[in-house]
């Protein structure tokens, strides 16, 4: 099992209560830019080391996993298509690390900066290929609630008026969430402007 969490604007204090209460004991960092200029606390060199203070690895798989590619090829239009992120072979990597460092630890989570996991990347795309690769996914809501991965493939059906009818197929549920996925990232991926640098922000 993997957990998600965003850091959002949590001083650092209440981000540590939060993911001891699920007793993670690795933190993989998935920011593309692991900087923030409101929460400094949550900067790369930061996070370390209020997590190595507490003995909590970190991992910063930013480059492999971000939502914010230096590969052109992930770009159609401007905007970053996640059916492409996911066929380089960076982001395989970037996955396979994921699921060895899940293999060595008590309990890993993904970190990225949403608080709202279906706003998120982290959701949208890694947590949907961990699925599929059959494992279970949890995203850390607050410290006292979670949710899973299914749970938010219901959200997004919901959201975007995509109901299970009475006797629906396998193929059209599949179907239906794949569409589901799809609007979402319609919403949250990254579009690039004209004087933009790919991947040169969050």
């Amino acid at each position: 099992m993997i957990y998600t969490v965003g850091h959002s604007n949590y001083e650092i204090d209440n981000f540590i209560k939060v993911i001891s209460s699920y007793g993670i004991d690795f933190i993989v960092d998935v920011r593309s830019s692991p900087y923030s200029k409101y929460c400094p606390q949550f900067n790369r060199e930061n996070i370390k080391d209020s997590l190595k203070n507490i003995g909590i690895q970190y991992l910063f798989l930013g480059k492999e996993l971000g939502a914010r590619p230096n590969d052109s090829s992930c770009y159609y239009g401007g905007r970053v298509q996640f059916d492409l992120l996911r066929k380089t072979e960076l982001f395989k990597q970037g996955i396979a690390r994921l699921k060895d460092a899940d293999s060595k630890v008590c309990l890993l989570a993904i970190m990225c900066s949403e608080k709202n996991p279906i706003d998120c990347h982290r959701t949208v795309l890694i947590s949907r290929v961990l699925k599929e690769e059959g494992i279970d996914v949890k995203h850390i809501i607050s410290d006292t609630e979670v949710i899973d991965q299914s749970q938010i493939e219901e959200q997004l059906q919901k959201k975007f008026k995509l109901e299970p009818l009475l006797f629906d197929s396998e193929n059209a549920a599949q179907e239906r969430v794949a569409e589901a996925y799809e609007k979402q990232e319609e919403h949250i991926t990254y579009k690039q402007n004209v004087e933009t640098k790919i991947g040169s922000e969050y």
